[in-house]
């Protein structure tokens, strides 16, 4: 289960001087993610994080900006499908699917699964 923490959540009308950032890496063997949101023009600030896949709106602006790296699931060279199921949260359904076509990851999630086992 993904941990979050959430510090100082402001909000104002979106501008054209917002700055939206959000990121993932891996931390001590965990994946992570942070978003943060900056408006000059308000003078609001806001930061979001923590560990897991991040939540659907922050994967989906990462992907986005970064594209996805496509990995066969399960066999010799493919993610094992435990690991998968467990990171992701898997239905057997989607790792059905998963095993026929693969899995579409971000560029951290990829080298995350294609690591030692996590």
């Amino acid at each position: 289960m993904p941990e979050q923490e959430m510090y100082a959540v402001l909000h104002c009308e979106p501008c054209e001087e917002c700055v939206h950032e959000n990121r993932q890496s891996v931390e001590d063997g965990q994946l992570s993610w942070e978003s943060s949101s900056a408006c000059t023009r308000y003078d609001v600030r806001w930061c979001d994080r923590g560990r897991g896949v991040p939540p659907p709106w922050i994967r989906d602006r990462i992907v986005e900006r970064e594209g996805t790296v496509h990995l066969p699931v399960g066999g010799f060279d493919g993610v094992p499908i435990a690991v998968l199921r467990r990171v992701y949260g898997l239905t057997v359904a989607e790792l059905v699917a998963a095993r026929k076509a693969g899995y579409r990851a971000t560029p951290v999630e990829a080298r995350y699964l294609s690591g030692p086992t996590p």
